[in-house]
């Protein structure tokens, strides 16, 4: 597989993670238990709710967590959109006949900062909902979380997305 096919497959990574988190901070009817059948979130979403109903959450915290995820819902949608439209530049440019390396370059550019902020908002997204937990929850948040993780490397040998 050549670099620019490499980048191409990071790129629509990032959108299919970005776009799930848009459509799981919208769907806020059932916050905290698994995405429904035929539902999509992406899958920081989807451990995050996980994560969170294997807590004993009382109906305070979980009105506190809907606020928290839905506050973020418009800035998700906008972030989605930004890395669809970024991630489809870079295809466009990659798959020209004679594709301009700079121009490749510098979409690529783009596709990795988007894909930065959907790290960082995810990051923010959980803070904020650990402030929420008591410290027994946010230690068994971080167990779940974690665990999930492992998971994930073993299905990729060791060497794929954490």
């Amino acid at each position: 597989m050549n670099r620019i096919a490499k980048r191409k497959g990071s790129g629509l990574l990032v959108v299919a993670l970005v776009a799930g988190l848009g459509a799981a901070l919208a769907a806020s009817a059932q916050p905290f238990g698994p995405t429904g059948p035929g539902g999509k979130g992406g899958s920081f979403l989807r451990a995050l709710r996980g994560g969170l109903a294997t807590l004993d959450l009382t109906d305070d915290q979980k009105a506190k967590i809907r606020t928290i995820l839905e506050s973020r819902r418009d800035a998700g949608q906008a972030l989605a959109l930004t890395v669809r439209t970024d991630a489809k530049a870079l295809h466009d440019l990659a798959a020209a006949p004679n594709p301009d390396p700079a121009a490749v370059g510098a979409a690529f550019l783009k596709v990795k900062a988007d894909r930065d902020a959907v790290k960082s908002a995810m990051e923010g997204a959980l803070v904020e909902v650990k402030t929420v937990l008591t410290p027994d929850q946010q230690t068994k948040l971080d167990g779940y979380l974690a665990a999930l993780k492992q998971m994930r490397r073993g299905r990729h040998g060791g060497n794929g997305p954490a």
